[in-house]
């Protein structure tokens, strides 16, 4: 008897595998993206990331009579086909690399099981089925064995399909391998290759998101369980579809056991460890650990893993891992720059930023208490390569000013955190001398001074960094709003000016270990930025009141990325909020109880959206809706990490060093 459907298309799941490959879908089992599939695996990890199995065409006959247990849209009007939605009654999400759907056809209940293998680009889908046996369950394999980010078409490439065992079919596409095999304990599996072409099928998201929206899937065979002779035996048994991708074998990672955390810290760790990752060295003879920005269609990038490297690995405990990390992206340092991102296809890397290398500074200083001497001397090495690049001077105009502040970039670049362009269009032009960059660039002065053990490189530090304390609090200062200018655009007289937005870059003059401003200045701009940009998912890019403000992020790509920092709000950005305010208030207990009030509508969305991970974006208008990538690895890893600072005293911090102390 056909059950009324109660699950949704906007719930999501994710499982990861730590190569950069993931599994992924709703709820309701019913595909709405490009990037849903039961397997993407990264063929060179943690890119080059390829939809090898998206799905399974389940049938289960009973005599006369076929169920079918999956749904595809359809058409213009996305009409669902065929009805196995209507047996579906339940989801649950196991563990980070399990999941299992409830189909209830009357007499006979089955359990669908999907587990992502760890390093391997591999899955098993498991059917345990409970009651009255079927004669027969019949499972079609939909291998479209193309790149995560396109789409595939009958007539453009059709993979090649080969029986190379009784319950066995092998795919070939290229340099790609995907295999299959059927198995049971009891019941007979038999493959056998019978091609076909579903045509036509949509993704509802993708239409939203004003990209191409139709797909025809290509199926190698049929894999069949004959259970018939069975039902006198036992009222259940097991079936199980097993998929790989060839893929290198790493060795297993060692994860860092939970001691005394409270439930959401401990959700959020399990979260963190989805973006994780490994990155092959190009020889591919080992590996370093990395940091997926975000699923589904982000790869590893200099600012966000640099950023999110404190609360997923050192709040955590995975120092070793956390090294690695740096390992990986300093390997690829040029001219003091570390890469901005790494091509999706497994090429080379880009260096279009100004902030990942002076966020590996902080991510250096942070780590450095943790690790030997010979691994300090290590990372202060790159540190020292970063700051004598941007003293001298380096590519996309990075420089040290007279002043000795940082300008980098010009009207054609966009080369800080918000860096949206498309079709020729620069939505948020910041080149100059943007407040944050100095921020940074302030901090990473101070924080190489108290790491260096050479006293004249001590006090040539601590000199230049007096002298930007002086221009910052200059010239960024914004009298009229008791703030900071968010960007000082060079003019054609040689000279700044202020573009007169108020953006929350500003906070991290306040919530870096060491800050250029006045303790009363700290304040008055955490009191703005309250006012101005703080919603329940954190801050908004941009103060409603601004006529450019966007309070919707939605529409197509061209939409999307006009609205991206131009009032769209980024949860990650509630880290620094909440580490500002805890500071200048010095962590007492009405601070920490302030924070944790900001930080629960966020922690609540652990069950929303994409179960147990935390959006990319929000809308800047309520009822600020998620969007953009549905995990997002700078927003776990900053909710993690001010859930370690709530467990800190203003003692146990980094001390500070501003126009009021001058302690280091």
């Amino acid at each position: 008897m056909a059950k009324t459907p109660t699950l949704s298309t906007d719930r999501q799941w994710l499982l990861t595998n730590g190569l950069g490959g993931f599994a992924f879908g709703t709820e309701a089992a019913i595909h709405t993206r490009r990037y849903h599939g039961l397997l993407v695996a990264a063929i060179s990890p943690p890119v080059r990331r390829t939809v090898a199995l998206h799905s399974i065409v389940e049938q289960v006959e009973f005599d006369d009579e076929t169920f079918s247990l999956g749904a595809y849209l359809f058409g213009d009007e996305l009409q669902k086909h065929p009805d196995g939605w209507n047996y579906l009654v339940r989801f649950e999400r196991i563990t980070a690399s399990e999941i299992v759907w409830t189909y209830d056809l009357g007499r006979l209940r089955i359990f669908k099981h999907v587990r992502l293998q760890q390093l391997r680009n591999a899955v098993s889908v498991v059917y345990r089925l409970d009651g009255e046996l079927p004669a027969m369950l019949r499972l079609r394999p939909m291998t479209p064995m193309r790149g995560f980010h396109s789409m595939s078409h009958e007539g453009w490439h059709e993979p090649q399909p080969q029986h190379v065992a009784t319950a066995a079919l092998l795919v070939h596409n290229g340099d790609i391998r995907l295999r299959f095999i059927g198995r049971s304990a009891t019941a007979e599996a038999t493959a056998r290759i019978e091609s076909q072409w579903w045509n036509d099928v949509r993704y509802a998201e993708d239409r939203a998101r004003g990209q191409d929206w139709a797909e025809d899937l290509w199926s190698p065979g049929v894999v069949e369980f004959d259970l018939t002779g069975l039902a006198a035996q036992s009222r259940a048994i097991e079936c199980r579809l097993d998929a790989e991708v060839a893929s290198p074998m790493l060795p297993p990672v060692r994860m860092a056991p939970q001691h005394d955390v409270d439930d959401a810290t401990d959700r959020l760790a399990g979260a963190a460890q989805q973006f994780v990752v490994k990155r092959l060295t190009p020889d591919h003879s080992g590996s370093f650990d990395s940091i997926i920005a975000g699923y589904p269609w982000f790869a590893d990038w200099g600012r966000d893993a640099m950023i999110s490297l404190p609360g997923l690995l050192i709040s955590t405990g995975q120092i070793d891992r956390a090294v690695s990390v740096l390992r990986a992206f300093a390997a690829s340092m040029r001219n003091g720059l570390v890469p901005n991102c790494f091509d999706d296809e497994g090429g080379g890397a880009q260096y279009n930023s100004v902030d990942a290398s002076l966020w590996f500074v902080q991510a250096v200083a942070q780590v450095r208490e943790h690790v030997d001497q010979a691994t300090r001397w290590e990372l202060l090495e790159h540190c020292r390569t970063i700051i004598d690049a941007y003293q001298r001077g380096t590519e996309f105009d990075i420089c040290m000013d007279a002043d000795g502040l940082i300008i980098a970039g010009n009207e054609h670049t966009q080369i800080t955190w918000m860096d949206a362009a498309r079709d020729g269009v620069v939505f948020t032009p910041r080149h100059g001398k943007a407040v944050e960059i100095n921020a940074l660039w302030y901090n990473a002065l101070r924080a190489m001074a108290a790491m260096s053990d050479r006293e004249s490189e001590q006090s040539e530090l601590t000199a230049l960094a007096d002298r930007i304390a002086k221009s910052f609090a200059q010239l960024f200062w914004w009298s009229d709003r008791n703030c900071l200018h968010d960007v000082l655009s060079p003019t054609e007289t040689g000279g700044f000016e202020s573009d007169g937005k108020l953006r929350p870059n500003q906070i991290f003059a306040v919530s870096l270990p060491y800050s250029p401003l006045s303790n009363s200045q700290q304040r008055d701009i955490v009191e703005v930025v309250q006012q101005k940009l703080l919603t329940p998912f954190g801050l908004r890019t941009l103060e409603p009141d601004d006529p450019q403000y966007i309070g919707r992020f939605e529409g197509d790509l061209f939409a999307r990325d006009g609205a991206y920092h131009q009032g769209t709000v980024w949860p990650w950005l509630i880290g620094p909020f909440c580490e500002a305010l805890l500071r200048i208030h010095e962590f007492d207990s009405a601070s920490k109880a302030r924070v944790q009030e900001i930080v629960a509508p966020l922690l609540n969305e652990l069950d929303s959206g994409c179960v147990g991970q935390i959006a990319e974006v929000y809308d800047g208008d309520a009822p600020h809706r998620p969007d953009g990538c549905v995990a997002q690895a700078w927003s776990v890893a900053e909710l993690l990490r001010v859930q370690s600072l709530l467990q800190s005293t203003s003692k146990q911090t980094p001390k500070r060093r501003n126009a009021e102390s001058q302690t280091v």
